[in-house]
């Protein structure tokens, strides 16, 4: 969708984002950081274009479905 991210530092969510390209990564329950991360956005409107964008071309290498399934399929014929 191309928006930039503030996600929990947790296992499945760290592997969306590239803290500070594009978006923020904050420790699970630490609610100063969250603030801090979404302040961000706030104080630097800029980093929403930024981030988003890197999100979209993010999204585009890793999880393209084609890769995927190339990838599983490559997998699968190993085992």
């Amino acid at each position: 969708m191309g928006r930039p991210i503030v996600m929990t530092d947790a296992p499945g969510c760290r592997e969306t984002v590239v803290d500070g390209d594009n978006g923020f990564l904050v420790l699970v329950k630490d609610a100063p950081a969250l603030a801090h991360a979404m302040e961000q956005f706030i104080l630097h409107p800029e980093l929403i274009e930024k981030m988003g964008k890197r999100s979209r071309e993010i999204a585009e290498e890793r999880f393209d479905v084609n890769k995927v399934n190339d990838d599983m399929l490559r997998i699968m014929r190993r085992i």
